[in-house]
Formats: structure tokens, sequence, C-alpha cells
């Protein structure tokens, strides 16, 4: 008896004094984007894939939970990030820039997210979402992917007077400087508002509208396309404190090869993306040469103005780390 006493015994030692990776977390993860996206998804389902595998020894797992507007529309899922009822999340800043305003300048970037990662980006960025969005910013991709407008009006210069497009943050300073109108929707609700001509286009990256059945309803594609697609990726961080170490290394490898892999495919999904909306009847529209310019500059100036005045201290500094230099 005395025997199985000191076992006991040592078995509840052993359990006290265990670390924390050794407790089994299961996270509750969530996205704006729906799984139903070919070009989108697969880098988050290897995330997820990669967290899972790893992190069986660990005693980690994630689930996503919400995804493409199913489970909580994605202008609830900072809030949810802040508060816990989500763990983590793949979100673009624009549905979340109210609590982070500096979100908006992070589709400026013209640099690699690798180079952000060891450039001091990161580390810029992590006490603002530590002190404004109680996050550990674990990393983003998506980056090099541009936007578009897709319209059913032509636009043949830097001029959208009298267009409405819809969109989110992302395209309403560009829009407004060049005399559009905003119209603000979840991607969910797009589609009706294209249908019933509520708006004549939309805003979305080169990659997923047929995810959307965007290509059914519109008719061309403005180029050149503008800024950059960027999918922060976001751990609660009364969550992430309580993970261990190997839990959280897990989770920061993770992010890392999601970051170096995802440009090696980016020119093949450029090409398939293209291809599927020339299939689809939807014609390019390539602006001219000086009209090109203007369209570009516009972009980039109304972009920081805009992010400059949310956050006039923070603003500079990203720009000087995130600019590429000649």
């Amino acid at each position: 008896m005395k025997a199985v006493h000191r076992l006991a015994a040592a078995a509840i030692a052993l359990a006290v004094c265990a670390p924390a990776s050794a407790q089994q977390v299961q996270l509750k993860a969530g996205t704006f984007l729906p799984q139903a996206d070919n070009f989108w998804y697969p880098p988050i389902q290897k995330f997820l894939d990669t967290v899972n595998e790893k992190g069986k020894a660990v005693g980690l797992s994630i689930n996503m939970v919400a995804a493409g507007g199913k489970g909580m529309p994605p202008f609830e899922m900072g809030n949810a990030l802040q508060s816990g009822v989500l763990d983590l999340i793949h979100l673009a800043g624009t549905f979340y820039n109210r609590i982070v305003p500096i979100a908006d300048a992070q589709k400026l970037s013209t640099i690699s997210t690798a180079e952000e990662r060891k450039n001091g980006t990161y580390a810029l960025l992590e006490p603002i979402y530590n002190q404004r969005m109680n996050a550990h910013y674990l990393g983003r991709w998506g980056e090099g992917v541009p936007f578009h407008f897709y319209m059913n009006k032509r636009v043949e210069k830097a001029d959208l007077k009298g267009i409405k497009i819809r969109g989110t943050s992302v395209y309403q300073a560009f829009i407004e400087r060049l005399g559009g109108t905003l119209v603000l929707t979840p991607p969910a609700e797009a589609y009706t508002a294209v249908e019933r001509g509520v708006v004549d286009g939309l805003g979305w990256p080169l990659w997923g509208i047929e995810a959307w059945g965007w290509q059914k309803i519109l008719k061309y594609r403005i180029e050149p396309g503008f800024y950059s697609a960027d999918v922060s990726v976001l751990v609660n961080l009364d969550t992430w404190k309580k993970l261990g170490k190997p839990q959280q290394d897990v989770l920061t490898q993770a992010m890392i090869e999601l970051e170096n892999s995802f440009p090696q495919r980016r020119a093949q999904n450029d090409e398939a993306a293209r291809k599927i909306q020339a299939d689809a009847g939807i014609q390019v529209i390539k602006l001219p040469d000086a009209e090109a310019a203007k369209w570009l500059k516009a972009a980039e100036d109304a972009g920081w103005d805009d992010v400059t005045k949310k956050d006039p201290v923070n603003a500079p500094k990203l720009r000087a780390l995130t600019a590429k230099k000649p």
C-alpha cells in the first residue's frame, strides 16, 4: 500500500509541476475569408494543419469556428478577439481599424512580411496591438496581391465622379480622393448590392472574386491594381500569455512558414485568377500611362494621408520602415 501511495503522490507532484505546454488547449479561430475560396483559404488551412500537427506534442490545437461571414460577421471579429470570444483571427485590418487605426497602413507596405519581421516593423506594432486590442501580433500575409476595382461602368481615367463602389475603409480615402462614393458593406452583402444596382462596382484583391460569385455580375477589372492585400494574424493577449513557451513557439513557427511560403505561388495564382475572370467574361480596362500614374499616386497619397490623420504618432514611423528603399 505504501508503494501505491508513493506512486500516487509522485503522479500528483508531476501534474502540479507540469509546464503549461502539457495542458490541452484548443484555440477558437475566425476569419473573414470563406472556406470555399480556393485562393485565399488554402494558406489558412495550411496554417491550421501545421498548428494541429506540431501542436500534438505540446497539447495545442486550433479550430476554425467562424469563416466568410458564417458563425460571426467579420466586422465583429476584432471585438471578439479583444474580449477573448475568439482566440485567434486571420483578419484584414479594415475589419478592426476602429480598434487599431494604424492597421490601415499595412496595405501600403511595399516590402515583404519577412522583411517586416526583421527590420523592426513587428516590434513597432506589437505594443500597439497589446494596448489597443489586447492582442499579440503574430504576423501577417497576403502581400504582393493587388486590389482592383471591378465595375459595371467603364472607367478610363483617374476619375470616379458619380461612381458608387462597394467596399470597406481599404478603399475609402482613395475613392473619395477621385470623387467617388464608398458604400460600406461586408463581403457577404456585396453580390446583392451589385445585382440591384445600389453600387456600380466593388473593390477586392485580384484573387478570389469567384468564391463570392461576383464574376457572374461584373463586367470590367480596372488596371493597374493598387495597394497590397493583407491578412493580420492576431492572438488574444490573455490567451497568448497563458500558453506555454512550446505552444507559443508552434504558433510563431507556423506563422513564419506561412509568411515564407505565401509568395512562392503568387505568380501562378495571379495567372490563374486572371484566367478565371477572363473565362467569366470580365474585360480588362487598362488605364493609359499618364492616367495610371495619377491613379497610383492618388491611391498612395490618399492612403497615407488617411492613416496619418488617424495615428499621427505611429504612421510616419511605420511608413519609414515599410517603404522600399531606393
